[in-house]
């Protein structure tokens, strides 16, 4: 493959603070590029911030209006302009449905499509991870990343770190923590496919 021959789109919904991590790493990737951010908040703030800090890049706020089929066909055609290849979720608090999962099917069925969970999948699916472990008094959280299928965070796991929860922790530290895990754990993903050309 050529250099930057393998386009990637990230997606995110609010702060997008894992959507600036995976956005730091641009200058060491090889294979990859990000040539495009979809957004479907329009009161996002990071469309402003990938702007300013990364002006090459395409922002494409669309807010989810119609029906989940209608705007997923809207994401779609941006992709494609971007011929992209792969998708990273990156706070996006959408589930994915048929009309974008099919695009990125591989043929044995995989789905090019990475997220990354706030919990050791399968523990937690689903909203507010971080809380309820932290109100479980579990010993140990952890963050996962994986692919997508058509499930709520069911896909094929990658990669899992852990972390233990401290006897002092509050609930902010304790996301404090996990949210360093989470800009490791996507970054390293990143870069293997960089090295690879495919997970999984």
């Amino acid at each position: 493959m050529n250099q930057h021959s393998l386009p990637i789109a990230i997606f995110a919904s609010g702060t997008g603070t894992n959507a600036l991590q995976l956005l730091s790493q641009k200058k060491e990737l090889s294979l990859i590029h990000i040539p495009v951010i979809i957004v479907d908040r329009a009161d996002s703030p990071l469309p402003a911030k990938v702007k300013s800090l990364y002006p090459e890049v395409d922002v494409q706020v669309i807010p989810f209006a119609i029906n989940k089929a209608e705007h997923e066909t809207r994401i779609l055609e941006a992709l494609r302009a971007h011929s992209i290849q792969w998708i990273f979720l990156a706070g996006f608090m959408r589930i994915l449905g048929p009309t974008l999962l099919n695009a990125f099917r591989n043929p044995n069925g995989a789905h090019r499509v990475v997220n990354i969970h706030p919990s050791l999948l399968p523990a937690y699916p689903g909203t507010h991870s971080y809380e309820r472990a932290f109100q479980d008094q579990v010993s140990e959280s952890g963050i996962t990343v994986h692919l997508v299928d058509s499930g709520v965070d069911t896909g094929p796991i990658l990669a899992q770190l852990k972390f233990p929860r401290r006897t002092d922790d509050t609930l902010e530290t304790f996301k404090e923590r996990g949210l360093a895990l989470e800009w490791e754990i996507y970054k390293k993903i990143l870069h293997e496919l960089d090295q690879r050309g495919t997970l999984g």
